[in-house]
């Protein structure tokens, strides 16, 4: 492991050089430039760091430093040109995160306070937030979800050292991109804010990147899918995912990869549906030069590409019987030959396999291999299909429509009626037909408000008559729990069309105003989720 030597760091030469230039904004914040002297301190074991000591900037009142780094940064690293905002109520440890991260990134900014550094979310737009999880003043899951809810889609890292088995699954379920505990080295921190920021690159002119919507949810249902995730990743074993299409598979498997020690490793799609059956085996396993007509070299197939980290098969259940037989052979002993080759290779890639099928009727059928199905089905995760996820789909459709929101277009949000009837619309497509709804609302809508009326004819037809909330709700449980569920959805979507104004959802209820604020306290719900 890597020994951090502050002295040896150009910031940390301590000569005086130049003033502190501090400034008071509007919030109220201190904000230190680089050029500021410095201080020594020794940093206790509780950051989290294993450096022995380190420069930190002398802490202002205000509890906020800003620094500007630029000439010495790696224009390789995928943190090069990047803003990283740091939020932990223990000045030691931010000064120490920010020291690692410093020298490989445009700018660092520090804050001690968790209401600042939501305010700053908003008006700096950094490419990251790393946060830290236990806090006096706002506690790291609710600055999440404060941040969600105003709107800011950027990759989050949570980071503590006093995590349970079920910390990672909450922070994975609130839209997180990385969970790290204490301690950390700074070549592991750097190289994990790296792979996100890698990730988040895109092309000009695409959406702002977000978190994964299917793994957005407040469903038990798929709660228990986050749970097995997380248990799962750290292990080698086989994962079987079943799912319609749209459920997010894809998203669920790069998970697993993102959770286990694998994550540094390749991340490898073949969706096998999408590919030809005389080209799927030379895909999966490559081919030698002259094996077949237009062979003309030696082609890596994706068993070999994706060594060391994870090979995801999508809509395995399309795979032809000839290559369901090579590839039993690689999951009993990890070995392959390429096509037209002798050479034995061996592959040490975790395979996680995926479909829309129902495998166990596919073997009965006599269209795959029982011995290959027996091997895929270590671990099976079932994903819900939407219809099943009711109260996620007004929080998946407010994602949506602040991710896909363009720069010069209005703020949009459903009234309580369309979001009723979009609960209670089928969803054939899933979590995906919702995101294309959204996308296309983004783009045309007018604004501010969606109505029933605006919703595609499909979905106003077949919730025309439709019992006034959630069918689940009303056929199931004694009534008294289903008045309860209506209660919470009514008042979700009465504060999600009103955009957490507490006033102007009392007036969309047609409540008095200290009624309906009781309602709210008493469902739990926060008007700033909302916001």
């Amino acid at each position: 492991m890597k020994t951090w030597n502050p002295a040896a760091s150009p910031s940390a030469a301590g000569n005086g050089a130049g003033t502190a230039e501090n400034r008071e904004g509007r919030e109220g914040c201190m904000v230190a430039q680089a050029n500021a002297p410095h201080r020594r301190t020794r940093v206790r074991s509780a950051t989290g760091f294993p450096a022995v000591g380190a420069v930190v900037l002398q802490r202002c009142q205000f509890g906020n430093f800003r620094c500007r780094f630029g000439p010495s940064m790696d224009p390789v690293s995928p943190l090069a040109g990047k803003h990283i905002l740091v939020l932990d109520d223990v000045p030691e440890f931010c000064h120490e995160l920010r020291r690692h991260l410093k020298d490989h990134c445009r700018l660092v900014t520090v804050c001690t306070g968790p209401l600042r550094a939501l305010r700053r979310l908003k008006s700096e737009r950094p490419d990251l937030f790393v946060t830290t999880l236990m806090m006096r003043e706002l506690g790291g899951f609710d600055v999440v979800r404060r941040a969600r809810g105003q709107g800011s889609t950027l990759p989050i890292v949570m980071i503590t050292g006093y995590g349970n088995a079920q910390t990672p699954i909450e922070a994975m379920r609130l839209g997180c991109s990385d969970y790290l505990e204490k301690p950390v080295s700074p070549d592991e921190l750097r190289a994990r804010l790296g792979k996100i920021l890698a990730a988040q690159q895109r092309p000009a002119g695409r959406p702002e990147s977000a978190p994964a919507p299917a793994l957005l949810s407040a469903d038990p249902a798929m709660g228990a899918v986050l749970e097995t995730v997380a248990a799962v990743a750290p292990s080698e074993s086989r994962v079987l995912i079943l799912g319609e299409t749209g459920t997010g598979k894809q998203l669920v498997a790069q998970a697993v990869h993102d959770a286990s020690p694998r994550r540094a490793g390749p991340f490898v799609e073949v969706n096998c549906a999408a590919i030809p059956e005389s080209l799927l085996e030379s895909e999966l396993f490559g081919h030698e030069r002259g094996a077949f007509t237009g062979a003309t070299d030696r082609r890596t197939g994706r068993f070999e590409e994706a060594d060391g980290g994870t090979l995801f098969l999508d809509e395995i259940g399309e795979m032809s019987f000839s290559v369901q037989s090579k590839l039993l052979r690689v999951l009993q002993d990890g070995r392959f030959s390429r096509v037209g080759g002798s050479a034995v290779l061996r592959s040490r890639a975790r395979v996680i396999a995926a479909t829309n099928r129902d495998l166990q009727q596919e073997v009965g059928a006599g269209r795959f291999r029982a011995d290959l199905f027996y091997r895929l089905h270590v671990i099976t995760l079932t994903l819900p299909p939407l219809r099943r996820r009711a109260d996620d789909i007004p929080l998946l459709a407010e994602h949506f429509l602040r991710r896909f929101r363009g720069p010069r277009r209005p703020p949009l949000a459903l009234d309580p009626e369309a979001a009723l009837r979009l609960r209670l619309y089928a969803w054939p497509g899933n979590v995906r037909e919702l995101e294309h709804l959204m996308e296309r609302f983004a783009a045309l809508h007018p604004g501010p408000v969606i109505a029933v009326a605006d919703l595609p004819e499909t979905i106003v037809r077949s919730t025309a008559g439709a019992p006034a909330g959630p069918p689940d709700l009303l056929l199931h449980g004694d009534y008294a729990s289903a008045r309860a569920a209506f209660e919470l959805a009514y008042l979700r979507s009465t504060l999600q069309g009103a955009r957490g104004n507490m006033a102007a959802a009392a007036r969309l209820a047609g409540l008095d105003r200290s009624h309906y604020f009781r309602l709210v306290r008493r469902q739990g719900l926060d008007p700033a989720d909302f916001r």
